[in-house]
């Protein structure tokens, strides 16, 4: 599964999640919560995996497996040093194990060492060539490290090489949807799709919104973004491109419905105050957008700030 392909697109932000019982039986058994986490790491339920796998590394420091999926979730949060120290740990209990050099790439690619990542994921292909994550990533490196041509050279040569395989697919999406390529990358989500649709589903779902929205296929989106909220209710990302859907259709009061979850799930991001702001601002409501914008312009958005100049002086409220 990978991460740092959203970031592409759109801020992925900590979740707020509520927390799930676990039997007494799971709790006593580190296998099942490591299932459990990795479940959730699925569903972008990061906190929630961190608690089970937390559970898993307390029954068993040493577990490999569940040090190494409990990166991933911290990766997934943006807690890129303590992912590290989970892998830290990994490495110096198994040298061979490949999943988590996998995990500590994806780590370099959030942190900008795109040659460290990619060295990584040479490794994890020469310990175990069924990680076919790891192959897709090796492209989102390329082309974060401004090897753009290399980076679709060698995502066409692995389609060419295997064609089944949805990450592939998926990864050359993301290629194209920031290049501005969105009907090539609605085909390959949809090809992800057809390979496998419990690949990814959440980032699929979100990314192929993200080129809906931009070809104003607006009807395709907003399914696609409802369904990615309903994997992941607590994740702001769908919401806040589902807002944007609504708010292009001039749908102001479900666009504002939309912004105003995704600030409470995530109150600590300045995007959906602005986007909540300008929505409230197309409904006149002034002072609604106004507190929204003066929020996100203390936070550092200067589009907010510019529509506090020109819209949030007294006399205008």
């Amino acid at each position: 599964m990978n991460y740092q392909h959203m970031k592409i697109f759109i801020l992925l932000l900590v979740s707020l999640v509520l927390l799930q019982p676990l039997s007494s039986q799971q709790n006593d058994d580190p296998e099942a919560l490591i299932v459990s986490g990795n479940d959730k790491i699925a569903q972008q339920d990061y906190l929630g995996a961190i608690r089970d796998l937390n559970k898993a590394v307390r029954l068993n420091p040493s577990n490999v497996k569940a040090l190494t999926s409990r990166a991933q979730a911290k990766y997934g949060m943006g807690n890129y040093d303590e992912a590290m120290n989970d892998v830290t740990k990994v490495l110096n209990l198994d040298k061979s194990y490949a999943k988590a050099y996998y995990v500590r790439g994806c780590i370099y690619n959030g942190q900008k060492k795109y040659d460290d990542a990619l060295a990584d994921f040479d490794h994890t292909l020469i310990l175990d060539k069924t990680i076919t994550d790891a192959s897709a990533e090796k492209a989102i490196s390329y082309y974060n490290s401004q090897r753009e041509k290399e980076a679709f050279e060698y995502i066409n040569t692995l389609i060419d090489q295997q064609n089944n395989v949805p990450a592939f697919y998926y990864t050359r999406g993301i290629l194209n949807n920031n290049k501005g390529k969105y009907e090539k990358a609605i085909t390959d989500f949809n090809k992800a799709v057809e390979l496998d649709p419990k690949y990814n589903p959440y980032n699929i779902l979100l990314s192929r919104g993200l080129s809906y929205v931009s070809v104003q296929g607006y009807k395709e989106a907003e399914i696609d973004l409802t369904n990615a909220i309903q994997i992941a209710p607590n994740n702001p990302s769908a919401y806040i491109v589902r807002g944007k859907v609504y708010y292009d259709q001039g749908n102001f009061k479900e666009a504002i419905n939309d912004y105003a979850k995704a600030v409470e799930i995530n109150p600590d991001n300045a995007a959906p105050y602005f986007n909540l702001g300008m929505a409230y601002y197309k409904t006149n409501d002034i002072p609604n957008a106004c507190e929204r914008f003066h929020k996100a312009c203390s936070m550092g958005n200067a589009n907010a700030c510019k529509m506090v100049v020109l819209n949030c002086s007294e006399k205008r409220k």
